[in-house]
């Protein structure tokens, strides 16, 4: 994770200056370990608390506002958490305040791989401000939609008024302004060699390839939003999976849309594991790697959207 920022911290300083311009010396050595475990003993030495820490500490230090915005919406779960328990509302099946749970965890997870993202561009400071102001007012903004929306569903019943109308036009507001930062920086990931500071050609590739896969959720966000719902074959609210409401009993588009979005962490995670491994394996064998990650989540995220169109559910619990 240190990779994506550009700094490291304790022994991986020497490791990471060289990994930008070429393969670390002890990593040439041979080991009798496969790649499998090479992959796994990467994937705990990442995991560990001491790397999440050193992750945190550094992401705190270059990016302030995007690391404290992360956890502010992290800190907002418990409060909602406890809104749903006192006010659960009168829906059978799905509690209205689950909703912004599920989007407060997404939210920070995404506010802090864009900020990994925007430090790895040599792009001017005060556009790289803009976006993260803009980004985080948009955050804020949709969540306090989603709050209200939630209120509303918990409270009042009937058709549609003009103030739930009002609320989806801010969410889709707001999500246009998250749709456009990440084109503009799929853009300069596509551009310049010289605007991007990872010289590593497999992690620039998985960055490239996530972001891809994330517009194509969000416009299968934009299909829910167009059509007005989420369920095809039954209508939005009936039986789902505990905690996520996919429905169980149809077709839901939210399945597809869940795994595209989070597709910006998937794809240069494996990427980052890949990195990690000793020995390091070629870069060819990276880059197919990678492309491999890639595809087969791209196939997860077509294949559960036909399955929701062809009103199937992605896992049938009750008929």
């Amino acid at each position: 994770m240190t990779y994506l920022r550009g700094t490291t911290f304790n022994e991986q300083t020497v490791v990471a200056d060289l990994a930008l311009t070429g393969a670390p010396a002890w990593r040439e050595q041979p080991e009798r370990a496969s790649h499998i475990g090479a992959f796994v003993r990467s994937a705990r030495q990442t995991l560990a608390p001491s790397a999440v820490r050193s992750f945190f500490a550094e992401l705190r230090a270059n990016d302030r506002l995007l690391h404290h915005f992360g956890w502010a919406l992290l800190l907002s779960v418990p409060v909602f958490a406890a809104i749903s328990y006192l006010n659960p509302g009168t829906a059978e099946f799905a509690n209205p305040w689950f909703k912004p749970i599920k989007f407060a965890i997404s939210f920070a997870t995404f506010v802090w791989t864009v900020s990994l993202f925007l430090g790895q561009l040599r792009v001017p400071t005060r556009l790289v401000q803009v976006v993260r102001v803009a980004m985080t007012g948009s955050v804020i903004v949709e969540m306090l939609s989603l709050a209200a929306q939630a209120w509303r569903n918990a409270n009042l019943s009937g058709s549609p008024t003009l103030a739930d109308w009002t609320i989806q036009q801010m969410t889709t507001a707001m999500v246009s302004v998250n749709t456009a930062v990440l084109i503009a920086l799929l853009v300069i990931f596509c551009g310049k060699k010289t605007w991007v500071r990872i010289t590593d050609a497999a992690m620039v590739l998985a960055i490239r390839l996530s972001v891809v896969i994330f517009l194509a959720g969000n416009a299968v966000g934009g299909y829910m939003l167009a059509r007005g719902s989420h369920t095809v074959g039954a209508k939005d609210g009936g039986p789902g999976l505990p905690f996520l409401n996919w429905s169980i009993v149809a077709g839901d588009l939210r399945v597809a849309h869940f795994i595209a979005i989070h597709a910006i962490q998937i794809v240069p995670m494996a990427a980052w594991l890949l990195w990690q491994m000793a020995p390091l394996p070629a870069l060819r064998t990276r880059k197919i790697l990678v492309c491999v990650a890639a595809l087969f989540t791209a196939l997860l995220v077509g294949g559960t959207f036909v399955q929701a169109m062809l009103a199937q559910p992605m896992i049938a619990l009750a008929r």
